[in-house]
């Protein structure tokens, strides 16, 4: 059984979400970092190369911005020479190159450049990323400390105001490892999501793969013994019709036995027992992130009431995937007195739903079992109790059971 539903929806959106957080921070990010650079320069430098600096500054960050997505793809498709990427290290090196240039304008010039290294770093591999921080570092130490040394009003501000230049470089370091460090989360996850795909595909090749194995020796030997009869009797037809006649009922009897078999082998196959649909769920619920503990004490449980309780459990987990931002679960079945009793509970439960169907398909089918489907809702604890009496069992005296909570809503709609 595999551990998962392929495409469960709980998964898609957390997907969904940790891209757009992606995105948002690194534009957030970007844009942080222009506004800093123009609120850090504003009147470091006058006339025509204060204009420059500015509207360079403003296309760097828009040109940072349309570079997003190129972080997003695969590690694959990685093009740290798409256009972009060219124009936007064009672009804020020649911010910082101006700034340095005699008079020094300041530090704070140098953020289109830090963010220009992070999203280079982030298109490249292996050592490659290390090259291009240290070496995005060299450029902004480099440069700062020539403008500095070639401007000597700049060198007394900055032994005077040390402590905020120190700030503010720390800061370029942080902006450089930004990109990075946020793409590198996002494709983390992506390679999370990859494997619990991969393992699923894998468990369901698993079952298959059991599956035809089971059908193969089953058939295999009933079909190598109707074709050596077949030929037998092909023989013995012309000379000896009887002997022929009594080897082809036998193919006939051999060739219902294959048949009986398969139709076994495919009802096993297709009947899911409670115990194993009951490991199966609490796997999902765990992939999910959900803490959930499962009891399972029925031994004698009949087949048929398994496979209603089967789908019961199957039922549950569904609901508490797509309906809830659960965290935690539990899954109970049990024989009590003269009936059997599946509880599944859930916290943070999301809002009851009066147009579903699943619970109510599930009521008709307990029902043929003279059964019962109760829903309970406190708080933000959902509770499911599905109830089938024992079939023909002697039970003891009833044990009276504890009358339901008040505060609590029946329902059968989630």
């Amino acid at each position: 059984m595999t551990d998962t539903w392929p495409g469960a929806p709980r998964v898609t959106a957390d997907l969904r979400a940790m891209r757009l957080f992606t995105v948002f921070s690194l534009g957030l990010g970007m844009l942080v970092g222009g506004f800093v650079q123009v609120v850090l320069g504003v009147g470091t430098a006058t006339g025509v190369r204060a204009v420059t600096l500015m509207v360079a500054t403003i296309a760097a960050v828009l040109v940072a911005l349309a570079a997003i997505p190129l972080l997003l793809r695969a590690p694959d498709e990685a093009t740290p020479r798409h256009p972009l990427v060219l124009v936007l290290l064009a672009l804020s090196g020649a911010v910082w190159v101006l700034a340095v240039v005699p008079p020094f304008a300041g530090w704070g010039w140098a953020f289109t450049l830090a963010m220009a290294g992070g999203v280079l770093s982030c298109l490249v591999r292996g050592w490659w990323r290390a090259t291009v921080i240290l070496g995005c570092w060299a450029a902004i130490g480099l440069g700062g400390l020539i403008g500095v040394l070639a401007t000597p009003r700049a060198a007394v501000a900055w032994r005077a105001e040390a402590g905020a230049e120190a700030v503010v470089i720390s800061t370029l370091a942080l902006v450089t490892l930004l990109p990075l460090s946020a793409v590198w989360v996002l494709q983390v996850v992506l390679r999370l999501e990859h494997a619990r795909r991969l393992a699923s595909d894998l468990a369901v090749a698993k079952e298959r793969l059991r599956f035809a194995t089971d059908l193969h020796d089953i058939q295999g030997h009933n079909l190598q013994v109707i074709a050596l009869k077949s030929e037998l009797a092909e023989r013995l037809l012309p000379d000896r019709p009887e002997r022929a006649g009594r080897e082809i009922a036998e193919i006939r009897r051999i060739a219902q036995v294959a048949l009986d078999d398969t139709r076994a082998v495919v009802n096993d196959y297709r009947t899911v027992t409670v115990a194993a649909e009951a490991r199966n769920a609490a796997a999902v619920l765990r992939s999910a992130g959900i803490r959930c503990t499962a009891r399972i004490e029925t031994p004698d449980l009949p087949v048929a009431l398994g496979a209603v309780f089967a789908v019961a459990i199957r039922e549950a987990v569904t609901n508490v995937l797509r309906h809830s931002r659960a965290t935690e679960a539990t899954l109970e079945l049990v024989r009590v007195a003269a009936e059997y009793r599946l509880t599944v509970t859930n916290n943070a439960a999301g809002v009851p739903r009066r147009d579903g169907t699943g619970l109510a398909g599930l009521a008709e089918r307990v029902a043929a079992q003279r059964g019962t489907v109760e829903t309970t809702r406190e708080d933000d604890t959902f509770m499911l109790i599905v109830r089938a009496p024992v079939p023909d069992a002697d039970v003891p005296d009833a044990v009276p059971e504890a009358p339901t909570p008040p505060g609590r809503r029946r329902g059968l709609r989630r």
